[in-house]
């Protein structure tokens, strides 16, 4: 199995991390705060319009 390394875990780096895990890679995700994804949680209740197609997380 293939592996990445995201750095950053803000909405580019998640959207990247559940992307490459689709397609089968192994996902190591890094953060040097506290919470991932802290300013999608800040803007539009948690409802930050990251694609046009519906992502679950």
């Amino acid at each position: 199995m293939s592996r990445v390394a995201i750095i950053g875990a803000g909405a580019s780096g998640l959207v990247c991390a559940i992307e490459a895990a689709r397609k089968g890679l192994h996902v190591t995700l890094f953060e040097k705060n506290g919470k991932v994804g802290r300013k999608i949680l800040a803007t539009g209740n948690g409802k930050c319009n990251i694609s046009n197609e519906k992502i679950s997380l």
